[in-house]
């Protein structure tokens, strides 16, 4: 006989809540994206009482949620709460993506079995399972937060499936104009992305390098078979971090002294000349002969370095590496990927296996993106607060300074991603590490908005130094009017109030200073610090529309008027950055501050040597994507980092089961970051973000927001980005990261000849010959050895042919040579495929791809049986 309890306020103890959250039932679904426009979706939760022991009453116990879309936005945040009184619960929004679901008194008690379903609407549209959170929880008073099972885990099982159009479409209305906007997107089916992944046949791939070589002649002949007792590693005195590296990876000796019969010899030249022309430090040229040596040339160790990553390239299983002549320099100079440690932390380890495949491939600048609104990951000395507070979440309330909240999923404990930071002593052997491969780091440290853990955390500092009664060294730091943004009400994109550093107080600008010096003394003796990021994206002003501080500084006419704070802040943190003797780094909105009129702050104010500019708000419709030339022809130094092509946080395809964000675009395959054009952007034009065609006209009939670009020398480069907001396993940086950073070291490097045709059916027949020969070089290849570097690229599923004339079913990968398999028994046994299979009547066929080394697989799709 079972005895049922009351779980409410007066009989609850701490085994009662360890039952309610192993048994709680919780499922979400979206059930409207379309109905209302662009404004809100549709979507309920349901709450089941699985437990056999206890009744769920009304009472003070709460369940806290993460949710990247404002819930009921027509009432938070604005409201205290919003009730859904058929369900008898409230939402309140906490701050950020948190938010907190309790009981009203009219909550009707749970018995086993009995459900609770809480409609309610949210911000925008939601059309996939990645945009949902884990690690929901319980709170009651006095008692231990305890998780909810059913949400907890990265297979994300109590999101229920996105089945209709209505779900997985985010746009159907009308526009002024008469027209409809509407999401041309849908899930791929079988046969689609079959379609999708053939590609023209390359031919006899031969010997290949990613990335491609300025010039590779391969020379007929036997192949040199290298061998540890007949080999050795010679070198120039200066050569010896490149010498030590190849050794390491080949196995041989690197004694000058030493005798062998064959040596590697690596050499520098003044004179070195590429294709008749001089060579730049990153030049090289790798000669393999067979009845000679392997010699290396470079002007520079970083040349060197390079002709290393390309012989290792060539090198094949048995140790043999065919003749051949090559002659190479980088189309440009910066070659970089960007990684938010900020959202979700990834440990030293995680951030050394990246630059390893940097370095693979030629990749030289390390954009790190240290902090952010959800976490500050970097020790500071004198500023411990940072890391004591900024550093970790867990449940505590709003008001308590000794942590921030669990946001992005992250759970009521300190032992999740949302906890962590790397020490003085860490971050410098991440920079050893990185110069050792001839990696720049570029370290960010997002200000002024995007800094709610810094606002909190020398917020701590101030209450620790009041309570001493050291006034002076509790304002020393402080970044905001004491409450201020909380009292004005104003919120980030990212929901999060207290996210600004307020440009009217001086000790925002004591702050800078402080980070900036501190940061530069880390890599003194290592890595000499070359340029400091100040981020400067995504600001919310309004924030500082009630601040006395604010005010002061315009009453004294320092800062002519409201609309002028964010140019004063920038100006002002770039002269302590110049100061310092670096280059001033920053996101394209924050030296375009006003979107108004779209006009880069004048080159003028800043007084650093370069200031480098990242051009990412490229959406074709929104009349942005011209800024990167803007800047570029106003002498700045233009990174190409567009959302469209180069935001790795977007999914591989348009599946709600894929994950990513799709602000800039629905997905990015790795096709689509191939083809990329970064010396010729418009050329990229292609859709808008609802998947309509752009016509090839569409930049000339929007002349006024697309700049002619007239100082080409301006781009310096280009950089994949990885945001980390859904991203909080090793598993899931490594897909979301790669193979698409492959694609951008191909293009950072290498220009391709498609790349000038001025016709477009031209340039697309090129672009798709070029795209099967480098995705032949990655499923025969380039996987292969991601594989043996244990990096857990992404795996897209299969696509299927199904040819009534044959009754045979064909199967495709997206890099021919990865292994598929499929099953008849819906998943117990997996048959590798080799040929077309026969069309089978009476059985679902399910689909999956392995990696090379057979490892991991995709996710499944199926192949349904037919309808009778």
């Amino acid at each position: 006989m079972n005895i049922f309890c009351s779980w409410d306020l007066v009989n609850m103890d701490q085994a009662q809540l360890d039952d309610i959250g192993d048994t709680l039932g919780v499922s979400y679904k979206v059930i409207d994206n379309l109905t209302d426009g662009k404004k809100t979706y549709s979507a309920h939760v349901v709450l089941t009482n699985n437990s056999s022991k206890q009744t769920i009453k009304y009472g003070d116990w709460a369940i806290y949620l993460c949710h990247l879309r404002m819930i009921e936005p027509a009432h938070l945040p604005h409201s205290t709460n919003h009730d859904i009184p058929e369900a008898g619960m409230r939402f309140t929004h906490v701050n950020g993506c948190l938010f907190k679901l309790s009981p009203t008194k009219n909550f009707k008690a749970l018995k086993k079995g009995d459900k609770v379903k809480i409609p309610f609407k949210a911000q925008s549209f939601s059309v996939a399972k990645s945009d949902l959170m884990p690690n929901w929880y319980l709170i009651v008073p006095k008692l231990r937060p305890v998780l909810i099972k059913s949400t907890t885990g990265e297979d994300m099982s109590f999101v229920e499936p996105f089945d209709t159009e209505e779900a997985w479409k985010r746009f159907d209305y009308g526009l002024k104009d008469g027209s409809t906007r509407y999401d041309h997107y849908n899930p791929y089916n079988l046969q689609e992305r079959f379609d999708r992944h053939k590609c023209p046949e390359s031919g006899p791939l031969g010997t290949t390098v990613i990335p491609t070589p300025l010039k590779m002649v391969t020379c007929e002949g036997d192949s040199v078979h290298i061998t540890a007792n007949q080999w050795v590693i010679y070198a120039d005195d200066q050569l010896e971090n490149e010498r030590r590296y190849l050794s390491n990876i080949l196995g041989l000796s690197c004694d000058n002294s030493k005798q062998a019969q064959h040596k590697i010899h690596l050499q520098l030249s003044s004179s070195l000349q590429i294709l008749d022309q001089p060579a730049c430090d990153e030049s090289y040229t790798l000669s393999v002969k067979s009845d000679s040596d392997i010699t290396i040339t470079a002007k520079a160790p970083v040349g060197i370095f390079y002709g290393v990553q390309s012989l290792i390239g060539i090198i094949s299983k048995d140790s043999t590496v065919p003749q051949c002549e090559i002659s190479d320099k980088p189309r440009y100079g910066y070659r970089g990927m960007h990684l938010d440690v900020s959202r979700n932390f990834h440990p030293k380890a995680q951030v050394l296996k990246l630059l390893d495949v940097m370095a693979t491939y030629k990749l030289n600048k390390f954009h790190f993106h240290l902090t952010d609104d959800e976490g500050w990951r970097l020790e500071i000395p004198g500023l411990e607060e940072l890391i004591e507070v900024g550093a970790k979440r867990g449940h505590v309330n709003r008001s308590d300074l000794t942590s921030l909240l669990p946001l992005l999923g992250s759970g009521p404990w300190f032992d999740s991603s949302g906890t962590g930071f790397y020490s003085v002593s860490d971050y410098r052997e991440i920079l050893q590490y990185a110069q050792q491969r001839h990696i720049e780091v570029i370290p960010e440290i997002d200000m002024p908005g995007h800094s709610h853990a810094a606002i909190r955390s020398m917020k701590a500092r101030h209450k620790k130094f009041m309570d001493l009664k050291d006034k002076k060294k509790a304002e020393e730091y402080l970044l905001t009017d004491l409450d201020q943004d909380c009292k004005h009400g104003s919120h980030s994109v990212q929901m999060f109030s207290e996210n600004a550093m307020n440009p009217g107080l001086e000790s925002t600008y004591k702050f800078a200073k402080k980070i900036v010096t501190e940061v530069q003394k880390m890599h003194e003796g290592i890595q000499p610090l070359k340029m400091f990021h100040f981020g400067g994206d995504e600001v919310p002003y309004e924030a500082w529309e009630g601040s006395p501080a604010c005010l002061r500084l315009i009453e004294s006419e320092e800062v002519k008027a409201m609309e002028n704070l964010m140019e004063y802040f920038v100006t002002r943190t770039a002269d302590v950055i110049a100061k310092c003797g670096l280059d001033v780094g920053a996101w394209q909105d924050g030296i375009i501050p006003d979107e108004s009129d779209l006009l880069p702050i004048k080159r003028n104010k800043f007084k650093s040597h370069e200031v480098y500019v990242y051009a990412w708000q490229n959406v074709w419709e929104s009349g942005l994507a011209g800024c990167a030339y803007r800047l570029a022809n106003n002498n700045y130094k233009v990174v190409m980092s567009q959302g469209t092509h180069l935001y790795f946080d977007h999914p591989y395809e348009p599946d709600p089961e894929e994950r990513g964000l799709y602000w800039a675009c629905r997905f990015l395959d790795s096709r689509k970051c191939f083809t990329f054009m970064p010396d010729n952007l418009y050329a990229n034009c292609d859709v808008r973000l609802t998947g309509e065609p752009l016509a090839k006209d569409y930049i000339k009939r929007h002349k006024d927001d697309h700049d002619d670009l007239k100082r080409p020398e301006n781009i310096v480069g280009m950089q994949g980005q990885l945001w980390t907001e859904l991203v909080r396993t090793w598993d899931q940086m490594d897909s979301m990261i790669f193979p698409r950073l492959l694609c951008v070291a191909e293009r950072a490097w290498h220009r391709a000849d498609w790349e000038a045709e001025q016709d477009q059916d031209k340039r697309e027949d090129g672009q798709a010959r070029d795209w099967g020969r480098f995705a032949n070089i990655l499923g025969s290849k380039e996987l292969e050895r991601l594989d043996r570097m244990g990096v857990a690229y992404h795996l897209p599923p299969p696509g299927a042919h199904c040819s009534l004339e044959e009754c045979k079913i064909e199967l495709n990968a997206a890099y021919p040579g990865l292994p598929i398999f499929y099953s008849l028994d819906e998943g117990t046994t997996w048959t590798r495929y080799t040929e077309k299979i026969d069309t089978v009547q009476d059985k679902d066929i399910y689909l999956i791809t392995k990696s090379v080394d057979e490892k991991r697989c995709s996710r499944r799709v199926i192949m349904k049986k037919p309808k009778v």
